[in-house]
């Protein structure tokens, strides 16, 4: 049963922000792509910079018709289709970078409103992509070695609290996405009308909000998100101990053990013993059947991991996948479009919009 609980002030009013006319664009397409769009939209009261969500639907003359005016619900709300509508998407980033954003999922959104048809597919069933941002955690100086471009560092105390947006430790990243979710609630997202997907931390973010209720991230006051009608995990993280175990990385990805030591222990504490509790694979089995059963958590789980990526082994959605493997009345499926390096799908895009459209046929096949 969902969860109302009444020192839950609400989703911030959405009124505020507008729908625009905006452009997206991905390196596989050789023209910008037009559709309407409200971005960085607060859901939380005096939110910081990073806590807000972005709305892109397809260029229509029915959406055209909408810039300018108050966001106020989602597109095709008012009707009950049988299969989700809509896009929800977590942006990784390994839980501490700013640059990273939910603008990341514009490749993804230039594919999915292109107008083109991909090879055995229809036009897009998506009527709207909502992407989500969340309050990141510090970075120690010096800057980790072992990225090609990383970020700033940031400390709060040598940094003197100048950036909240960037002091986040668990359950924080967790509380804004519920929170994040339930803003787009109000707007009218509902149980069964969404995937939501999530890529690296954002895969193990989409687990942790839905997997498991708020209670369990000491989130109690918060009520239940909408359950999506499936999850998309795509090169996710999703066994934190095992990212800084030596033994459990292998020969080509042990090298990355003390950054994962490093950036795990900013965003989830220095005491290991509580990451377990944090872990989707360390899920009880047991309890997310019971939330099948109850209709908090879907029936559906797409994992995808490509064999290239060069910072997350392939132990961890088999770790993931034992554990879901567990769990009665879910299906888990084995994604088949990932390839490249770690970033390769959301720069692209099209390897989430396939994903996306792999989800929707599954679903499909179990009506």
């Amino acid at each position: 049963m969902k969860s109302n609980r009444s020192d839950f002030t609400g989703p911030q009013d959405t009124r505020q922000a507008r729908w625009q006319p905006a452009e997206v664009a991905s390196p596989r397409l050789d023209r910008r792509i037009p559709v309407i769009a409200a971005k960085d939209i607060p859901y939380i009261p005096n939110a910081n910079r990073l806590q807000n969500l972005s709305i892109y639907l397809p260029r229509t003359p029915q959406t055209a018709a909408l810039i300018g005016t108050p966001v106020t619900s989602l597109p095709g709300t008012d009707s009950t289709p049988r299969h989700p509508r809509y896009l929800v998407h977590i942006h990784g980033g390994a839980w501490r970078d700013p640059r990273l954003t939910s603008a990341s999922v514009e490749p993804a959104v230039a594919h999915a409103f292109s107008g083109s048809v991909l090879p055995g597919e229809g036009p897009t069933p998506v009527t709207a992509i909502a992407s989500l941002n969340y309050t990141v955690s510090q970075i120690d100086y010096p800057a980790p070695t072992v990225m090609a471009d990383p970020p700033i560092p940031y400390d709060a105390i040598k940094d003197n609290h100048t950036d909240l947006a960037r002091e986040a430790v668990h359950p924080q990243h967790v509380s804004d996405v519920l929170h994040g979710l339930t803003l787009l609630g109000a707007l009218g997202l509902a149980d069964g009308s969404y995937i939501l997907s999530g890529h690296s931390c954002g895969a193990c973010l989409a687990l942790q909000s839905v997997l498991q209720p708020p209670r369990h991230h000491g989130l109690g006051h918060l009520p239940e998100p909408p359950c999506p009608a499936a999850l998309l995990g795509l090169n996710g993280l999703y066994d934190l101990p095992a990212l800084a175990a030596a033994d459990s990385l292998g020969a080509f990805h042990a090298h990355l053990r003390d950054d994962y030591e490093k950036f795990l222990s900013r965003a989830f504490g220095t005491d290991k013993d509580t990451w377990p509790d944090a872990s989707p694979a360390s899920f009880d089995p047991a309890s997310i059947a019971g939330r099948i059963r109850e209709g908090n958590a879907p029936r559906l789980v797409v994992l995808d991991q490509s064999t290239e990526d060069e910072l997350v082994p392939m132990n961890q959605q088999e770790r993931l996948t034992a554990t879901l493997a567990q769990v009665a009345g879910l299906r888990l499926a084995q994604g088949q479009r990932l390839t490249g390096n770690h970033a390769t799908p959301w720069e692209e895009g099209i390897m989430i919009y396939q994903s996306l459209l792999d989800t929707l046929q599954l679903l499909r096949e179990d009506q």
